[in-house]
């Protein structure tokens, strides 16, 4: 009987043993996971990036989205600069497909537009001709 129960005992102990053999090798796998992860980019950090892959009137679409909505078009650049450092997207991003983008996610961004004409070889905006009209 006492070399039944000291076997228990023992087969006991060696199990114990290896969980606790398992737990901090698992716990030493995600400390050095944990050390050897990239640090998150800072948010300006991905405007910056996001800015560089940004063509024609992308800049002027980005500070407008900046400026009436803050914090979801941040969310947005997160995201963009995310799909650029996985390798899902690697083109050059158009000013009118991030405008698209934006207005698809109910962002209705207002940019600052005039039209104007040529006239005299000099480029006049056409609320200046309403004015001289009504005047």
């Amino acid at each position: 009987m006492p070399d039944s129960e000291s076997d228990d005992l023992d087969a006991i102990k060696r199990r114990k043993m290896q969980e606790y053999e398992r737990r901090r090798a698992m716990i030493e796998r995600q400390a050095a996971a944990a050390k050897n992860a990239p640090t998150k980019p800072n948010p300006e950090d991905d405007l910056k990036f996001v800015r560089s892959k940004l063509l024609g009137r992308g800049q002027e679409v980005l500070d407008a989205a900046l400026s009436q909505y803050p914090q979801p078009a941040l969310e947005v650049v997160k995201y963009i600069a995310n799909l650029y450092r996985t390798g899902q997207l690697n083109e050059d991003i158009p000013g009118e497909d991030l405008y698209d983008l934006f207005h698809n996610l109910g962002m209705r961004v207002r940019l600052n537009t005039t039209i104007s004409y040529v006239k005299d070889g000099k480029r006049v905006p056409l609320s200046q001709k309403f004015k001289k009209g009504t005047a």
